[in-house]
């Protein structure tokens, strides 16, 4: 049986003990959210109105129930509005799994809309 990415991506959150994933859709991680939507799929979604109320959702859930939660959000602003969120979340040590999408990897280095370049420090 051949599966998508998002598939894998969905059944390994659920292997993990991730029962949610809260989030806004978007361009650049819609097979994840195909993933998440289909029929059978058993992550319930919850779309949220603004990408920070996702990820302080999953540091809420985490934090009354002692379950991780899931969290996703398009490219770019998506992703960029997340960062109070995830910095509260790692300050307070709080399990958490966040993705964003991301232009295809081929587009990568061209300045493609919303494209965010991430720096690496060792």
């Amino acid at each position: 049986m051949k599966l998508t990415g998002g598939q894998i991506v969905a059944r390994a959150l659920k292997e993990y003990g991730v029962e949610y994933v809260a989030g806004v859709p978007g361009h650049g991680i819609w097979a994840l959210f195909d993933a998440f939507l289909e029929e059978g799929s058993q992550l319930p979604f919850i779309q949220v109105m603004h990408e920070q109320s996702a990820v302080h959702m999953a540091d809420g859930y985490f934090r009354a129930s002692g379950k991780p939660m899931a969290c996703s959000t398009s490219v770019g602003p998506g992703a960029t509005n997340t960062i109070i969120g995830l910095a509260t979340a790692y300050c307070d040590s709080t399990s958490l799994f966040y993705v964003s999408g991301s232009p295809q990897t081929y587009m990568h280095g061209h300045g493609t809309m919303q494209e965010i370049e991430r720096q690496q420090d060792n």
